[in-house]
């Protein structure tokens, strides 16, 4: 790639990093709950289960050096389309699901704990998966070395992971603040609301015919 291609992707991750995310509200919830000596944990877990992310979606990627260049502009173009779905997604799902930094239910005890949880958080779930698998493509040639590009791509992508979430662990409050207040519009639908409304109308019921 050349050098304007590295810097658009650069900003291109570290802004999908730097967004409202479950995993940028666990590392800053950690470091609040548990302390800034917990952020080497949280943090490391999280760019290594990104990259970790990035390294599974890379396979595919990497097999678009041997195709025809008119389908690699095909995946490229539905690749620009996903993007755009995922920041709508990204802005429409709220990113704090509970109060974690309030209290101390989180779910990792010792450092072992936090780092597996930040990196199962990033690693696990198809939203980081997802997200390269439709940016890779934008920056792989057909006439380069796409293994090589994208080796270098991951080295990128681990030092901007680092850099970017030991910000967000340093300035916890901040981003916990953030976090909230753009979830804050948003629809969160608790899992038993409307078992719990039907079930305290059935028991009015009841009580007013036993009255």
């Amino acid at each position: 790639m050349s050098g304007q291609a590295w810097l658009v992707f650069c900003a291109a991750c570290a802004l999908v990093f730097a967004l409202p995310s479950p995993l940028v509200f666990s590392v800053a919830s950690y470091a609040s709950v548990r302390g800034r000596k917990t952020a080497f944990a949280s943090v490391s877990g999280g760019a290594l289960g990104i990259v970790t992310a990035m390294t599974i979606s890379a396979i595919p990627v990497a097999g678009l050096a041997y195709l025809p260049h008119s389908f690699v502009e095909i995946i490229q173009w539905a690749g620009i389309g996903w993007l755009i779905l995922f920041l709508l997604w990204t802005f429409a799902t709220p990113a704090a699901q509970a109060a974690n930094a309030d209290n101390d239910n989180l779910p990792g005890i010792s450092w072992s704990g936090i780092f597996r949880d930040c990196y199962a958080v990033a690693a696990l779930r198809p939203r980081y998966f997802a997200l390269f698998l439709a940016l890779l493509p934008q920056f792989v040639s057909t006439s380069g070395n796409a293994v090589e590009t994208l080796a270098v791509a991951q080295a990128a992508i681990l030092l901007l992971a680092l850099v970017i979430l030991a910000v967000q662990a340093l300035f916890a409050g901040s981003t916990l603040a953030l976090v909230r207040r753009m979830s804050g519009n948003k629809k969160i639908r608790p899992k038993y609301r409307t078992h719990f409304i039907s079930g305290r109308a059935v028991s009015a019921g009841y009580r007013r015919i036993a009255a």
